[in-house]
Order: C-alpha cells, then structure tokens, then sequence
C-alpha cells in the first residue's frame, strides 16, 4: 500500500475480502501516510468501506506527550482524511511503553502516562465518534506492557510472536531476543484481543538475502537483541524442519505458527504483492498445526 502497483493494491484487497480477510492495518508512518491514502481511495473505489475493520495508529512525539489529547485527536483527525473515513474501528498508540528513548519523533511513553492522561485522550476520541476501540503496540518494558495489557482502556495489544521468539507465549523461548514474559496468554486472561505481529520476522523467515523490490526494512530493530542477520540464520536452520513437516516453506511454518498459538486473535502479514497474499491464504486454509508439533517448536526456541 506504499510503492505497489495501484492495480495490485486494488486486487489484494479483492482477493481479501473474497477470502474472508476484512482487518486491514494501517499507520501515518507507513510511507508518510501513503498508506493510509492509498487503502482510503482503493476502498472508495471498490465501495467496500462498509466490509471493512480498519485498523491505524497514534505515535505521539516529545511535543505531543505534552498536550496527549490534542496530539492524539490531530493525529486521527489527519488518518481520516487521508482513509477517506468518518471513523476508525480501532486506534493502537504505538509508542515503545515504559522506556526511554532518545528519538523525539518516538519517544517512550512512561507506563503512568499511558495509564492516565494518555489513556484519557484515547477515551475522548472515542466518546467524540471518531474511533470505537483502542489498543496498544506491545513494544516497551514487559513489566509496562503486562500493566497496559491488565488496564480495562487498552481492548487491543498487537503483541510481538513468531517462531523465532515465541516468548510471548512462554516465558523464556526468547531466542536471545526479549523475552516478552508471557504476555499473549496475559492479555487474553483480560480479555484483550491480540493481534500477532512480526510473525515474519520483519522478511527474515524468507530464509534468503534477498527481499523483494517494494519490500521494506526498519532502519533499526523493533525489540532489543533483534538482528535481521541473524534471524536469517535462525530461519534457514528451520528449512529442514518446515520440510519434514510437508511445509512449503519456514514462511508457512512460522504463519501456521502464529496462528495455532493459544490466545492470539488475528495475525499480521506483511505483504509485497498479490503471489504473498495468495500464498498467506493457502497457508491459512491449513489450519493449526498439530499439537505436538507446536509444543517442539516452542521448546526449539527456549532451547535456542
């Protein structure tokens, strides 16, 4: 929804819909906000706004932690415009929670901020219509993120989960990474949605170098101890596993993954093009993997 062809972005969300896939995520950042307006037009032009559950994000700058409630309303305000829309179904602040951060344009949110007066700006856009639903971007201090994940304001987590760090799940299967401490089966003892996010490992679980032409890769790491190198490395060790298990690819084997795990709603793909979307539902329609199989998978990655 970046750089893709117009005419493929139109087909993905086609073939979607076809499909039964109607949660379309979204952000400003994403291309300094192209994302957003090219899902808006490609939505009027097809006239499925009314099939959809959009989902975009709040990331609120130094300036904006100042005055949280006018930030967040301005930011929405500007989604809007750009989707096309006189509402989202759901906002996630996607600021890192609890930690310190030298970059002005995403700083952390102190966990009593995102408690208190943030949370009431959340609380205003939706009582002013512009939002039904909020949630957060579980990136941050895990002791921060359990607290959002207990807080009744926050509906949503998107929570970081794929093969490579399942630590989400179980405490300790961090692969070198951070350890997340659980907080999928946390967050949905609350009764918060989880959206699983990463679950590519950012491309990494493609096992090879190269990526594809409108494909895009964070400047920096999104958790700490996360390394894209290395990930890669982590993933071709996975080939001959995804093999013996009759799987196309680790690329299914880490979505298929994601999907089994206990307590997870919905998972995030990112995609290039139609052939990525078209392999993501195929992948899909196989349903979880067999028990035993996902219990190995985990203890593979708290073994490192």
């Amino acid at each position: 929804m970046v750089r893709g062809d117009r005419s493929q972005q139109v087909r993905s969300i086609v073939l979607a819909l076809e499909s039964g896939i109607n949660y379309f995520d979204t952000a400003p950042s994403y291309g300094d906000g192209a994302s957003e307006e090219n899902l808006g037009r490609a939505l009027q032009e097809l006239g499925v706004k009314a099939q959809v559950v959009v989902g975009t994000k709040v990331r609120l700058t130094t300036a904006g932690l100042s005055k949280p409630a006018t930030a967040i309303r301005h930011s929405l305000e500007a989604s809007l415009r750009r989707l096309g829309l006189d509402h989202v179904p759901l906002v996630h602040l996607h600021n890192p929670i609890g930690l310190e951060t030298a970059d002005p344009t995403d700083p952390g949110v102190p966990t009593r901020a995102a408690l208190e007066e943030v949370a009431d700006g959340l609380r205003r856009v939706v009582e002013e219509g512009l939002v039904r639903h909020v949630g957060f971007t579980a990136v941050g201090a895990a002791e921060a993120l359990e607290r959002l994940a207990a807080s009744p304001v926050y509906e949503t987590v998107q929570a970081y989960f794929n093969i490579l760090n399942p630590s989400g799940l179980r405490a300790g299967a961090a692969g070198g990474q951070q350890d997340f401490e659980g907080l999928v089966p946390h967050a949905a003892d609350h009764g918060v949605g989880v959206i699983a996010i990463r679950v590519y490992a950012a491309g990494a679980l493609s096992a090879g170098p190269e990526r594809h032409p409108v494909a895009w890769l964070p400047s920096r790491p999104l958790i700490p101890g996360a390394d894209y190198d290395a990930d890669l490395e982590r993933a071709r060790r996975l080939q001959r596993t995804a093999a013996q298990l009759g799987l196309e690819s680790v690329l299914e084997l880490g979505l298929r993954f994601a999907l089994t795990a206990p307590g997870v709603s919905t998972v995030l793909v990112g995609l290039s093009d139609i052939e990525h979307l078209e392999a993501a539902i195929r992948w899909s329609e196989r349903g979880a993997l067999p028990e035993d199989q996902f219990r190995l998978l985990v203890g593979m990655a708290q073994t490192g």
